[in-house]
């Protein structure tokens, strides 16, 4: 017994000792002496470290009548702690919460959508998410959404995230679509993507058609790999430099047309389309109405007197408008600056070319490339403007003698909505051509009562617009034959 009390007492002797140790402030021990290269490496060890990351922040439905935003404190499966604007925390159960909305750091504007807590969808410019309003430009114009009517905000996927999402979903052995997601890259002009999952499919497969595409590819990068100072002027001396760039590639974008209009043509179609009851935004400089006094100042309906001209320069410009409308002064309408684009032709924008037209029909495969046949859609900076009102003007002036793309009397019938209907469905179906695929199945609906609503917008009776333009055509071959219609007289605007 007397040696267990022993044993005892001297464990608890070395352990208070040892905790002695621990606690006591030792001596500092001499820094080693140090070469050069190690007085470095110290300096920089002992740099500030990168300031800390910005909290994330949320907004949190609380329930019905309870709304709240803030900076996250702590998180994790259970329970989120969030610290308010003005500096107090609150910590929520996450089962309880209705929904807990992530804001955005929207460092630069960047495309995205908004949904509003009516379901509805916006997609534009992404502005700003904050604790009390997101704002989004759509069309030029900002809207500043309160957050009481605001779900969440979302960012467009990148081509590299939607690339990372694409591969997650195919199999390596899954050739074909591995294939197309090449193709799809190709399509949208990233090449060095486009030629890194090329090699790698050939090197597996050894397919033919990706052999093929890859040529293109890399025709593609050896074009872009140029520099401008690498081409010879004409005029120098460089005829050897000159011979061989004409014998190098070729350029697939060259075999293309090229041809689109003008600014000065696209405001002028916008002039031709105003809607006086949904009047997009408009500017008539006070030189513009002088040329309206100097040259139809003689008409009845130019005010005789001083006084009345002298307002003309104060009129609202659509009443400037009507009156050159009413002179029919055709020659002064390049003079109306439409600075917002008109109704119908936003629907066209937003509705058609953008959400179909130019995604189905406008692939360098089908209506956008090489084999487009008589119907070409220009493809590349479709986001354009002069690019888009170049594809509505092809649309409006096709015309082989057989029905018209676009049938502003009888929208249902025009070749455009025929087309992309399902085949059994269609009064002229669409031709047999290979890859080709309906657009307005079951499931797209909207999108064929969007297109047949916009077509129905446009001004009545159709105008001809004073531009000068031809479709282009890269070949001819042979269409069905179908009765040809003969339109009906359209007085021009």
């Amino acid at each position: 017994m007397p040696s267990i009390a022993i044993a005892i007492l001297l464990t608890r002797f070395i352990t208070a000792w040892l905790l002695g140790i621990q606690s006591s402030d030792p001596a500092p021990a001499p820094a080693p002496a140090l070469a050069p290269d190690d007085e470095q490496a110290t300096e920089q060890s002992t740099a500030p470290a990168d300031a800390p990351k910005q909290p994330e922040r949320v907004h949190l439905i609380v329930d019905r009548f309870h709304e709240i935003g803030g900076h996250i404190e702590d998180e994790d499966k259970n329970l989120l702690t969030i610290r308010d604007p003005n500096g107090k925390v609150h910590s929520y159960p996450k089962s309880r919460l209705i929904r807990i909305v992530r804001l955005l750091e929207v460092d630069e504007p960047r495309t995205g959508m908004v949904e509003l807590r009516d379901n509805t969808i916006l997609r534009g410019l992404l502005i700003k998410d904050d604790f009390d309003e997101v704002v989004i430009e759509i069309e030029g114009v900002r809207a500043r959404l309160p957050r009481s009517s605001v779900y969440s905000a979302q960012f467009d996927l990148t081509l590299t995230e939607k690339l990372a999402r694409f591969k997650e979903m195919i199999e390596p052995t899954q050739y074909l679509r591995r294939f197309e997601l090449a193709r799809w890259l190709f399509d949208e002009e990233a090449y060095a993507l486009a030629k890194v999952e090329l090699e790698s499919l050939i090197a597996d497969s050894q397919m033919p058609e990706a052999i093929a595409l890859l040529k293109f590819v890399d025709a593609q990068i050896a074009l872009e790999s140029k520099r401008p100072s690498e081409v010879t002027d004409a005029g120098t001396d460089g005829g050897d430099a000159e011979a061989e760039e004409r014998s190098g590639t070729v350029d697939l974008k060259d075999l293309l047309p090229n041809e689109i209009l003008s600014a000065r043509d696209v405001n002028l179609i916008r002039v031709y389309e105003i809607d006086f009851s949904r009047p997009p935004k408009l500017f008539v400089s006070p030189d513009s109405i002088r040329s309206i006094l100097e040259t139809y100042g003689d008409s009845n309906l130019i005010p005789a007197d001083s006084v009345g001209r002298t307002k003309l320069f104060r009129a609202d410009p659509l009443d400037i408008v009507q009156l050159l409308f009413e002179l029919k002064a055709r020659d002064l309408y390049d003079q109306i600056e439409v600075q917002s684009e008109p109704h119908a032709l936003n629907l066209f924008r937003q509705r058609v070319h953008d959400a179909w037209l130019i995604p189905n029909c406008a692939t360098s495969r089908c209506h956008g490339g090489l084999q487009a046949g008589r119907f070409f859609l220009h493809r590349r900076n479709s986001r354009s403007e002069r690019v888009r009102y170049t594809n509505f003007l092809i649309l409006d002036r096709w015309d082989l003698g057989t029905r018209p793309l676009l049938d502003f009397d009888d929208p249902t019938n025009s070749l455009i909505v025929q087309y992309a209907l399902p085949r059994n469905e269609a009064r002229f179906p669409h031709p047999e051509v290979k890859g080709w695929r309906p657009v307005f199945t079951k499931s797209n609906q909207r999108l064929l009562k969007d297109t047949i609503g916009w077509l129905e917008r446009m001004y009545q009776p159709r105008p001809r617009y004073p531009v000068s333009f031809e479709p282009p055509v890269l070949d001819a071959p042979d269409e069905p034959v179908e009765e040809p219609v003969d339109p009906a007289a359209r007085r021009p605007r």
